[in-house]
């Protein structure tokens, strides 16, 4: 009896539905000390998904990030050094703007004073959008499975 015990145990733990460790995705807010810039044409519309390119002040000719302006010509980016920093746009049909952002020494760099402290940080797994409900029939249902196995297993050596 007790070998059969030792036996349900074991399949019971090795069968037992866990969580598994998957890629999930998440976030977090680093700093809120991003500079945030609007670009438009002369008539006050936006420049939609422009070309940006960001220039830091160590390095003039290499980018530092690049990217595009939003539905309404906006661009954000968090400088991590103080001094002036080029910003430049082109929409590619011919319109082209330059920029200088003076960055003082206080708004520079991934300082933590400015991390969000109530952002929830769980990797989510696989499992985690089963629900609790379908996890726990899924065991039950194992453990069933396992027990009438072994009943038929019996009744055979009997």
């Amino acid at each position: 009896m007790l070998r059969i015990f030792l036996i349900v145990v074991s399949v019971w733990v090795v069968g037992m539905p866990a969580e598994t460790f998957a890629h999930g995705t998440d976030y977090r807010i680093i700093s809120k000390k991003a500079v945030v810039m609007e670009f438009f044409y002369s008539d006050k519309k936006p420049m939609q998904y422009a070309e940006v390119l960001i220039l830091s002040p160590k390095n003039d000719t290499i980018e530092y990030q690049n990217g595009r302006t939003d539905q309404n010509g906006r661009f954000a980016f968090l400088p991590e050094m103080p001094g002036e920093w080029r910003v430049k746009v082109n929409d590619g049909v011919g319109h082209a703007v330059s920029a200088a952002v003076a960055v003082n020494p206080e708004n520079a760099g991934n300082s933590t004073e400015n991390l969000a402290g109530d952002v929830p940080q769980k990797q989510s797994g696989m499992l985690d959008s089963v629900p609790k409900i379908v996890k726990l029939i899924f065991g039950v249902s194992l453990l069933a499975n396992f027990f009438l196995g072994l009943s038929v297993w019996k009744r055979r050596i009997d």
